[in-house]
């Protein structure tokens, strides 16, 4: 079973300028750049599920419940 991948370069588009958005807005902006250590995200990639998990524990009580096994791989995740 394969799980959808990504190139590691994506291909490249034409840039559109962003003329609404204010300086002001862009203070405010709660957006920000995490890491794996601080947004774990682990994605059951089992018979195409693809749900996400905050730790490999709740996947797995979750892959017991609704998958009716304890396969251990078919997971997408970056803190590994």
């Amino acid at each position: 079973m394969s799980h959808p991948t990504l190139p590691s370069v994506l291909p490249s588009a034409p840039a559109l300028q962003d003329a609404e958005t204010t300086p002001e807005q862009l203070a405010k902006a709660v957006g920000r750049v995490t890491t794996p250590a601080e947004t774990p995200i682990f994605i059951c990639a089992f018979d195409d599920c693809y749900r996400l998990f905050p730790n490999r524990d709740r996947l797995m009580v979750h892959r017991k419940r609704d998958h009716g096994t304890e396969e251990p791989g078919d997971v997408i995740t970056w803190n590994e």
